[in-house]
């Protein structure tokens, strides 16, 4: 899901991407002319595999996310407080690319079956 950045409404609006069985599912507002924010919930199972002897492994996915998306870059002095910054300098917003980044930094922990657990 794109949508052009000056065609996003002032008016708090919902979305709801899905890539494969994971989807996010969200609450979108401005907060200033070239900043929004983006506050939801990812959901779903993720096919991944055991850290530790790669077996695969289904994760289920319950994760709040809270994302800032700005329309070209952020000064730094207003950057330090967002911890979770994405920057699209288009002029459009590709919802599906966050959902996409936020899937991997999940998959970037480690997780283990519940063979290796023990």
């Amino acid at each position: 899901m794109i949508i052009d950045f000056r065609k996003i409404p002032k008016e708090e609006f919902e979305i709801d991407v899905k890539e494969g069985e994971v989807s996010l599912k969200a609450r979108v507002f401005k907060k200033k002319s070239n900043l929004l924010v983006c506050q939801g919930k990812i959901s779903g199972t993720l096919e991944h595999h055991c850290d530790r002897c790669g077996a695969p492994l289904p994760v289920a996915l319950d994760e709040a996310v809270e994302v800032w998306i700005s329309d070209g870059a952020i000064p730094l002095e207003e950057e330090g407080h967002l911890l979770n910054l994405v920057e699209f300098f288009d002029g459009r917003v590709d919802f599906c690319a966050i959902l996409h980044s936020e899937v991997e930094a999940i998959k970037s922990d480690y997780f283990y079956c519940q063979t290796c657990e023990n």
